[in-house]
């Protein structure tokens, strides 16, 4: 009886290789827009900080009170700016997730192909093993 051998056992290696690569971009992807929801996290943070500290004093100089609208400003520049990042990286990732759906999808494929083709080898060599037991059988038989 040979051995099972499937001939696509390279082309099945191959897309888990690609979907391998697919699932460590979607992480990728994911813990780039994570970082950046942690930093406008961490700018609202600030800004809430800033506005108790200043606005926790008996006496607030007009010099502070614009210092401290420069720096809102600045801050709510650069959280729009974060915010736009982020939702670039959301479209990015539903984008990879369709081409991860995808790479999934390719190797099921070829692992139903393989099963199918590893029962059809077993139901094979049942057959054969069964014939060999029968004629085992019948020259023991004969023999008596």
């Amino acid at each position: 009886m040979k051995r099972f051998l499937f001939r696509l056992e390279s082309a099945l290696r191959w897309r888990q290789r690609r979907l391998e690569q697919e699932e460590s971009r979607l992480r990728s992807l994911a813990a780039e827009r994570d970082a950046l929801r942690e930093r406008i996290r961490q700018i609202g943070e600030a800004r809430r900080r800033a506005e108790r500290e200043l606005l926790g004093q008996a006496s607030i100089p007009a010099e502070d009170l614009a210092a401290l609208e420069a720096y809102r400003l600045r801050l709510a520049r650069e959280r729009a700016r974060l915010e736009q990042a982020e939702a670039d990286c959301e479209g990015r990732l539903a984008a990879q997730r369709e081409r991860v759906l995808e790479a999934r999808r390719d190797v099921r494929v070829i692992e139903k192909l393989r099963e199918r083709r590893l029962a059809e080898w077993q139901a094979e060599a049942d057959r054969e093993l069964e014939g060999l037991a029968a004629e085992v059988f019948l020259a023991r038989w004969g023999r008596r």
